[in-house]
């Protein structure tokens, strides 16, 4: 499926929606048609002339940044939204590569819940930590959002821009450098740390010194289980009122998102979220670092040899691989068997 597709899967194109930020690649452009609102911290004319002074961006395509409908941070959608007297009457919002930027998660949540309509959807591309430039960051924890949300953070903390300046990678092919890859063709050996430690620390002590000033950042570090679980456990407590449709497993270097406004959770018994969250921490425990890189060619294999040894007797196993090789297969396998067994 073509990345457009992925993204706008659960919509209707053609009702009135809002697009967060999407500079000069809209998803659903004003241009061909589509009832689109644009949302952006910046106005058209500073985007355009941000756009002009961008060697990587063609003179061209500046003529694609379309009118900015809704000028503020994203964090504030519902109040923007509230402010136009259109509360619960947008059909979706589409973010592609704009939500692990907002200093206040929660917040951007709460606003699309006032933002659409009943049955509305948020649908938003992400990148997967594991494939960018967040390589070598630790992904975010409920903890971080709820403390953006209760003390109502409004920009990257210093310890979220300390962490980026201090841990930044890029992905080098050659003599290429990239700021990711693909997660299922690539190999993560390819990430080098470029970020300086002493210069994060620089950076550090100015923005406690200049809290006013704004220094852009990924302040959420996510994989799709990772996501999963912060947003599950949100509607858990009471906290969110839109629910999972769908968190796709990664592609490149990113994943889908698809959030349906439905109301408060039906209630679900501590026992039970319990063992929901436990299921989803192993699969984080899991899928941290370079583990979805990893060939999954030799559980096969010794799925397949273990199936041909059970032909012959045990005894006859160990001494056809030897001792050790028949407990690594056996545990690999039974490993297998494990995985099959987990729910979807």
């Amino acid at each position: 499926m073509a990345r457009a597709e992925e993204l706008l899967k659960h919509i209707d194109p053609s009702a009135m929606g809002i697009e967060v930020a999407p500079y000069f690649n809209p998803a659903l452009p004003k241009s061909k048609g589509f009832n689109t609102l644009i949302l952006d911290v910046f106005d058209t004319a500073k985007l355009r002339e941000y756009a002009a002074r961008d060697p990587l961006i063609a003179d061209t395509r500046i003529a694609e940044i379309e009118a900015v409908d809704i000028v503020g941070d994203a964090s504030n959608i519902g109040e923007m939204v509230e402010q136009k007297g259109l509360s619960g009457q947008i059909h979706h919002v589409v973010s592609s590569h704009n939500f692990e930027h907002l200093p206040n998660p929660v917040k951007f949540l709460h606003g699309c819940t006032t933002a659409l309509k009943p049955g509305g959807m948020l649908s938003m591309a992400v990148p997967d930590c594991r494939a960018c430039f967040d390589y070598f960051r630790m992904p975010t924890r409920l903890g971080d959002w709820l403390s953006s949300f209760y003390t109502n953070s409004s920009q990257p903390t210093p310890a979220q821009v300390f962490d980026l300046a201090a841990n930044r990678s890029v992905y080098v092919i050659g003599t290429d450098e990239r700021p990711g890859c693909n997660i299922a063709t690539d190999d993560p050996q390819g990430f080098r740390l470029v970020g300086d430690l002493k210069d994060a620390f620089d950076r550090y002590l100015d923005a406690l010194k200049s809290p006013g000033t704004y220094h852009d950042t990924h302040c959420t570090i996510m994989f799709n289980h990772s996501l999963e679980l912060m947003l599950r456990d949100l509607r858990y407590l009471g906290l969110l009122d839109l629910e999972i449709v769908e968190i796709s497993p990664p592609t490149g270097h990113e994943f889908f998102v698809h959030l349906r406004k439905t109301g408060p959770a039906t209630a679900i018994s501590p026992v039970e979220y319990q063992k929901t969250r436990e299921r989803l921490l192993r699969l984080i425990s899991e899928g941290l670092g370079a583990s979805p890189y990893r060939d999954r060619a030799p559980r096969q294999v010794a799925s397949s040899l273990l199936s041909k040894l059970r032909r012959g007797t045990k005894s006859a196993a160990r001494r056809l691989v030897g001792d050790d090789t028949y407990k690594t297969l056996r545990e690999a396998n039974r490993q297998r068997r494990l995985r099959l067994k987990q729910p979807k």
